[in-house]
């Protein structure tokens, strides 16, 4: 059987908005809000939340610690990004002695649908393929939306040999980009493309957006779906300029 392990890297020095996982919106930290949507997913099996082993991350670490049963916390290189990956699965595979296919969502996709999720994990099962990514050539999903999925023998192939400074800090390169031949490869596109929509937290008029999410959606719907944001954008058509001038591909590499 191949149990789930969700690894989120978390940091607060991110240099575009500085402590951005730790605003909070309606009195929660915006990194608890994304672990609760990961935690709806129903196959997702565990959580690591891999953050920096620098001190001013110490404060991931306390928000975390004691938050649920199901999340774990990692600390290791700011930099060697693949490294701290890696890192945090080989010592959770290891503790638990179970076979573990590894999701990667990013901390700064606040609004992440946990059904979205989950049908990413089915169509990874479905296709039985080394990696799994919503953009490997192009996005078709909101920016926000997007996750990958990799087994650990993939991860672990790319740590021992990824030797380029991107590599190491992108974490996955090495397996769609750069020796994709090694490697059999899936992308799962959208039903529509969904790619002007940018749903991830970057910048100040990103979480101006975020905010006004939450605050529309989440009193009446805790765990809100991506077809309830596309709703609201639909009718509050305002809601979209907010961060408009960011949803530029060049200012977005992968």
């Amino acid at each position: 059987m191949q149990y789930k392990l969700v690894i989120t890297q978390a940091r607060t020095a991110s240099t575009r908005l500085p402590n951005k996982i730790m605003l909070k919106i309606l009195d929660k930290e915006i990194l608890l809000h994304f672990l609760d949507r990961v935690l709806a997913a129903r196959k997702i099996d565990h959580i690591i939340v891999a953050t920096t082993d620098q001190p001013a991350d110490q404060v991931i670490a306390d928000l975390i610690q004691s938050y649920h049963p199901r999340i774990s916390l990692f600390r290791g290189s700011e930099d060697d990004v693949l490294d701290r990956t890696y890192q945090a699965a080989h010592q959770f595979v290891h503790r638990t002695g179970k076979n573990w296919d590894i999701i990667r969502i990013t901390s700064d996709c606040p609004v992440i649908d946990p059904a979205i999720i989950d049908h990413h994990i089915s169509v990874f099962e479905q296709q039985s393929v080394d990696y799994l990514s919503s953009r490997i050539h192009k996005r078709t999903w909101p920016h926000g939306m997007e996750l990958e999925i990799f087994s650990f023998p993939a991860l672990q192939t790319a740590w021992q040999n990824a030797v380029t400074q991107y590599e190491r800090e992108h974490v996955t390169p090495y397996i769609y980009q750069t020796h994709a031949e090694n490697f059999s490869l899936y992308e799962l596109t959208a039903e529509k493309n969904w790619s002007h929509i940018r749903l991830t937290l970057d910048y100040w008029e990103d979480y101006l957006l975020i905010k006004s999410i939450y605050e529309k959606l989440y009193p009446r719907k805790s765990l809100f779906g991506l077809a309830d944001i596309l709703k609201l954008l639909e009718d509050e058509k305002q809601l979209v300029q907010l961060n408009s001038k960011w949803n530029n591909p060049r200012l977005d590499q992968k």
